[in-house]
């Protein structure tokens, strides 16, 4: 097997500090949003895959701050039982929500609507709710505007200002009948990104697109689907990024690396970005 953990002499894991930090130097950062600082231990943040875990700047890809330091916050055992069926596809991960008066959180009923001397003013599912710090925000429901996906969210309000109210925890996306579809895509401004692993057997697609793996040579785990004229071979720690449609009406873009490959199988991960439209 060929992965992430094997021998010092290949140091994939430096490698891959050298080319995060780089994207931070680079600023892929979402401005407003504090980042975190290296390291991190990532086992403390909710919905964080296990292949994932050692990605030292994961969170600031995902525009997230150090959840780390927070406590209680919900994790993925707290969503409803679901299981991907044929044809569909389920994304999920960590969350933070800054909101400002007037704001709701995209793909919910629910809307800030003031903040005063009590807490946080609520309008959830059309009626009102006053909420304090430690206080849920949860939904589970039809995202608007999009037949066939499903949205789950579990979150804890940490802090209340005179301004703004912040909350993290968990969400879900479930997306069905997709058929996905390469192609250069513009997501605009309304996306989710979640941490994101799959696996693909010999002659198998990875899920969600239509890159495949084919086996191990020595030049690395060879894919297919790739543009005409690419280079196929892939070795630990290289990228592959695919962008299209997984239905019509939703593009995404898929940012992944090598995290293992033997002669059977592969599996890679890293941030998907999902485009959904915004009420």
């Amino acid at each position: 097997m060929v992965g992430l953990h094997l021998t010092n002499r290949r140091r994939p894991l430096a490698w891959l500090t050298l080319w995060l930090l780089a994207l931070v130097v680079a600023g892929c950062s979402v401005p407003g949003i504090p980042l975190p600082e290296l390291p991190i231990d990532l086992s403390d943040v909710p919905g964080i895959p296990d292949g994932l875990q050692e990605f030292p700047d994961l969170l600031g890809q995902l525009g997230l701050p150090d959840l780390s330091q927070l406590e209680n916050l919900p994790v993925l055992e707290d969503l409803p039982a679901l299981q991907a069926g044929p044809g569909a596809i389920i994304y999920s991960g960590p969350l933070e929500r800054r909101l400002e008066v007037g704001q709701a959180i995209p793909g919910t009923d629910i809307r800030l609507t003031a903040i005063s001397a009590d807490g946080a003013q609520f309008e959830i599912a059309g009626l009102r709710s006053v909420r304090t710090v430690g206080d849920s925000l949860d939904y589970d429901g039809p995202w608007p505007g999009l037949a066939g996906v499903t949205y789950n969210l579990r979150l804890r309000i940490y802090q209340v200002t005179d301004r703004t109210v912040r909350a993290a925890g968990v969400h879900r996306l479930h997306i069905e009948n997709i058929t996905p579809t390469p192609a250069e895509v513009d997501l605009g401004a309304n996306t989710l990104k979640f941490p994101f692993t799959t696996s693909a057997s010999s002659g198998q697609l990875f899920t969600g697109m239509t890159i495949g793996f084919l086996g191990s040579e020595a030049r690395g785990a060879q894919l297919s689907g790739l543009p005409e004229g690419e280079y196929p071979y892939r070795k630990v720690g290289d990228s592959i990024r695919w962008q299209g449609y997984l239905r019509p009406d939703i593009p995404v873009d898929y940012q992944v690396r090598v995290l293992y490959y033997t002669e059977n199988s592969a599996r890679v991960g890293g941030i998907v970005t999902v485009a959904l439209p915004v009420r």
